[in-house]
């Protein structure tokens, strides 16, 4: 394998390391503050990667075509973003708070309803495309080629972008969770919600805000994702979304920065691993999960907690 050649691969599997950062920061954040996972954060993604190719090809570019393409599609984006932000925070304070039995299964299965929901959502607001959709658009069409010894690197400047996007993204929040009220509030519920509404944190707002955020992310990596495989579908962020709860279980639930190393860990390998065991690739990068996690139960960075009787 040349330098080219390995840099190349590399970049592609930090290019979805990027978008499964995302996913996965949004799932665990919901699972810290409301001890439930969010089965439903993929097709939320999947929903407002609709909503933002339509608004960028039915209405931003036929009603304000001198803005041009790439500020276009940065305007849909921002736009996706705040309705999977509103879509988070309806999901808490109108269905989870309002349940019978506010518990995690009660949760989960509220979350799975969502996905159903969505599911048969899309196809009946978007009844007229949802055959022939549009091509999702990418932040832009340019191409970098970066000569490396004897060969090339091909590099896609909208994955580039992702990438930094998706940095700049979580070091955001990790900086919030680190040095602001609210992230020491979802800290301190994360340890333990009682004692922190006990302590006089809003645990309300926090849990709203943090179904918010995760909404609002994982919207984010669906708008980005999408023009990377030129498709839409209802379940194209699926793989995503098991790949995500896969990256918190290698990384540790019981932390932040854990599942983040785990989404970039997961692509970097499947990417290597195809390239000496081809279609197998997938199949034997879970397998090695499957044994890490029987050797460290916790995950790579999760610690077990000690409960007293």
């Amino acid at each position: 394998m040349t330098l080219a050649s390995f840099l190349g691969i590399l970049f592609a599997a930090l290019s979805q390391a990027a978008i499964l950062a995302l996913v996965t920061f949004g799932i665990v954040l919901i699972f810290r503050t409301s001890l439930t996972t969010n089965f439903a954060q993929g097709s939320i993604g999947a929903l407002t990667a609709f909503f933002v190719t339509m608004f960028n090809s039915v209405f931003l570019a036929t009603r304000f075509p001198a803005i041009g393409p790439s500020l276009s599609v940065v305007l849909a984006i921002m736009a996706g973003i705040i309705y999977g932000f509103l879509i988070g925070l309806f999901v808490d304070i109108v269905l989870v708070r309002n349940s019978r039995f506010p518990n995690p299964l009660s949760k989960q299965m509220i979350t799975m309803g969502i996905v159903l929901v969505i599911t048969g959502l899309i196809p009946t607001i978007y009844s007229g495309v949802i055959d022939n959709p549009p091509t999702p658009q990418p932040l832009t069409k340019e191409i970098w080629r970066v000569g490396v010894g004897d060969g090339e690197v091909v590099i896609s400047v909208h994955k580039f972008l992702t990438i930094v996007i998706a940095i700049v993204v979580i070091s955001t929040l990790f900086f919030l969770l680190k040095k602001t009220k609210w992230g020491l509030g979802v800290r301190a519920t994360a340890s333990n919600e009682a004692v922190a509404s006990m302590m006089g944190v809003n645990t309300r707002f926090i849990t709203a805000m943090s179904w918010a955020i995760a909404a609002a992310v994982g919207s984010l990596a669906a708008a980005l994702y999408a023009p990377t495989i030129q498709t839409l579908s209802v379940n194209f962020m699926v793989f995503m979304q098991v790949n995500g709860f896969l990256s918190a279980v290698l990384g540790g639930f019981t932390t932040f920065i854990g599942p983040v190393v785990g989404a970039i860990l997961i692509p970097v390998m499947t990417v290597y691993l195809s390239r000496v065991a081809g279609i197998w690739n997938i199949a034997i990068a879970y397998f090695i999960i499957l044994l890490i996690v029987l050797i460290k139960p916790a995950g790579l960075f999760g610690k077990r907690t000690a409960r007293k009787v």
